[in-house]
């Protein structure tokens, strides 16, 4: 707490957390005339605007700020509060009930949006907030708090299904393990009306809108029982039986949009060939989940990293930073994987999308050099026999440079992907290829392409390996 003299050019009254409907003019009109016969009133409370630096926003004083500011001041007297963490909202909204209680509507608005904000916040906290009793928060929350409620136990089922043990989900989802094993002795019964949904006809998108879930939720739960077969005639997905796998668009049941996002159709192939159901996948750089996705519906376990922290969307992918300069295994125990499927960002391709700390914007060495040693890494953490599935695509400067002048120097290629998994530990067994679709190039730059005889590039690659 810090008393200070501001200009109002820096103070913001941030309607998001004023628990009133509206400013009350008549009582500004009484502030402004109290002014002018010498009153002094309090200072006005304020915060740090978290979103807007060298900004404040008003905690306690909208009426008095109103008031000097209609007379003309240019600074007005101010105490700046560090909140440390608490909810501003609850904090004006204290503050407001002590001339005024709020009216019913305000009081309900605003312990709503309090919980909207912050599920886990204290129904004492509240009440306290806006002074109203328990019993009355309680109701005011009773619709938000079943919908947050669902909202857990679909997070819940997703990690379980996917094998993620209970005291890392109690720690990513910040539930005691005690009621977590309580929660998860009752999924059974979140299951039900979905199931019964699906025997009643309704569509899987259907479901997943009613029940505010991921379509692959929908799917796991349509296809448990289903062998691998059954699953992909469920997809509508036809198996590619040779080394030759490509789609023209990627199926958006399964993950979210992400730069680089691959098909779950290849996804599913890795497992199909390479893995069985039960089976505990790795995913080292989850992005958009397509492979946590995948894995849920072919009932194989998955345990996925991902430098974004997406905790409140994806709790399945768990967020972290795999250092260049200190790479270590982020899992502890002794659970080694069955399959690893390494899908990194490709070098140089769409790292402006990426995060900052992303391997797609190193140099060409570093890339090379961090693959190296990060395929190194997952086989010290493999088992005999565990089978790793590196994808990725060639890298060739082509821009404006005929084919016949181009220089692979610099390039990235199928060879050197091929030397740093041998020289990793890991015995190759198969080269998939799995080419970016074409049908990405528009007319107008085939036609440009064509012009200046450039030659464009859509291969990728699976490259299948295990080890020894």
């Amino acid at each position: 707490m810090k008393k200070s003299n501001i200009s109002f050019s820096e103070i913001i009254f941030d309607k998001n957390i004023y628990p009133r409907f509206q400013v009350d003019r008549k009582r500004v009109d009484i502030f402004i005339e109290n002014i002018k016969d010498g009153f002094q009133f309090e200072p006005v409370e304020v915060e740090k605007h978290p979103g807007k630096p060298g900004k404040f926003r008003i905690l306690d004083g909208v009426h008095r700020w109103s008031a000097y500011k209609a007379i003309g001041p240019k600074s007005i007297d101010v105490i700046i509060i560090d909140l440390k963490g608490d909810n501003a909202l609850l904090y004006s909204a204290g503050k407001a009930i002590g001339p005024k209680q709020l009216l019913e509507d305000e009081a309900r608005e605003t312990a709503r949006t309090a919980y909207k904000n912050n599920p886990q916040i204290s129904i004492a906290k509240i009440s306290q907030s806006i002074g109203r009793s328990s019993r009355t928060v309680t109701r005011y929350l009773s619709d938000l708090k079943a919908v947050y409620e669902q909202e857990v136990d679909i997070k819940i089922y997703h990690m379980i299904q996917l094998g993620i043990p209970q005291e890392r989900v109690s720690c990513i989802l910040d539930i005691p393990q005690r009621s977590l094993s309580h929660r998860i002795e009752k999924l059974s019964e979140m299951t039900k009306p979905i199931k019964t949904d699906l025997t009643k006809g309704f569509s899987v998108s259907q479901i997943a809108k009613k029940y505010n879930c991921r379509e692959s939720m929908i799917l796991s739960i349509k296809c448990v029982n289903k062998n691998d077969i059954e699953i992909f005639k469920s997809l509508k997905w036809g198996l590619r039986t040779w080394d030759y796998w490509h789609w023209s668009s990627c199926d958006d049941r399964f993950g979210d949009d992400w730069p680089g996002r691959i098909p779950a159709q290849l996804i599913g192939h890795i497992l199909f060939f390479f893995s069985k159901q039960g089976d505990l996948v790795i995913d080292p750089m989850g992005g958009g989940g397509v492979t946590s996705d995948t894995c849920l519906v072919f009932n194989r376990k998955c345990w996925s990293f991902d430098l974004t922290d997406n905790k409140d969307k994806r709790p399945e992918i768990e967020k972290y930073y795999w250092d260049p300069n200190n790479l270590k295994w982020p899992v502890k125990g002794k659970t080694k994987p069955d399959i690893i499927i390494f899908d990194p960002p490709y070098f140089d391709k769409k790292s402006d999308d990426y995060d900052t700390k992303s391997i797609s914007s190193l140099s060409v060495s570093d890339y090379m050099r961090f693959l190296k040693e990060f395929c190194l890494l997952l086989n010290q953490n493999s088992k005999k026999g565990t089978r790793f599935a590196f994808i990725n695509a060639d890298w060739r400067n082509f821009q404006s440079t005929s084919a016949i002048n181009e220089s692979t120097e610099n390039a990235i290629l199928i060879d050197d992907y091929l030397r740093i998994i041998k020289e990793s530990g890991w015995q190759r067994t198969h080269i998939i290829q799995a080419p970016l679709p074409s049908e990405r190039f528009n007319a107008g730059v085939v036609a440009a392409m064509q012009k200046k005889r450039i030659l464009g590039v859509t291969s990728r690659y699976v490259i299948i390996s295990f080890k020894k």
